[in-house]
């Protein structure tokens, strides 16, 4: 079944795949200055995790601060100073001190570099740090120009036994990954 959605924004949209998915472990790369990390933190249940990756140092801390002003704890959030290249590597033993996350991110916000989204998703798979039960990557394209995103959804595409496009809209396409035995499923797709 196919339905459209209006949304006034891409916050909104954010949250109606945030309520739909109910993330418990999710990642975030470019976090500007902390508007979606709020809006995913308070989304989150109470155990849920966000690992944050910003390349700007001055970023970084501005968008920790407003985090800390909406009322999250770090024990809820990390921000980690970096590329994403290099920052990805690292994340399995930021998930490996609690058993419940050894299987990976089941929410990945992609707010950075659309140059960087193909290679970035590439080595979340080649790290096993996506859900195998399921996982959407959602993919911000703030120049709403098709072309951004181009690379990584003719990827995606061509990918169909495990990937499929969830949701596209202008400013946001959703893919949902998942490699377990079952074959992803996309009917529902909006």
């Amino acid at each position: 079944m196919n339905t459209t959605l209006v949304f006034l924004n891409s916050g909104e949209a954010l949250d109606e795949v945030v309520r739909r998915v109910r993330p418990s472990r999710v990642l975030e790369l470019g976090m500007h200055c902390g508007y979606s990390s709020v809006r995913l933190l308070r989304l989150l249940p109470p155990a849920g995790r966000l690992i944050t990756v910003e390349l700007d140092p001055l970023t970084a801390d501005l968008g920790e601060e407003i985090i800390l002003v909406a009322g999250f704890k770090h024990s809820q959030f990390q921000v980690l100073t970096s590329s994403s290249a290099e920052a990805i590597p690292t994340l399995r033993s930021l998930l490996e001190p609690d058993q419940r996350t050894s299987e990976g991110f089941n929410l990945v916000l992609m707010d950075h570099d659309p140059q960087q989204y193909l290679p970035d998703l590439l080595t979340l798979e080649k790290e096993a740090l996506l859900c195998s039960s399921g996982c959407s990557v959602i993919l911000i394209n703030k120049r709403r120009r098709a072309e951004d995103l181009r690379e990584i959804l003719d990827h995606i595409k061509a990918r169909a036994d495990f990937c499929c496009i969830k949701t596209e809209l202008q400013f946001m396409v959703e893919i949902l990954y998942q490699r377990e035995d079952t074959k992803v499923e996309c009917d529902d797709k909006i």
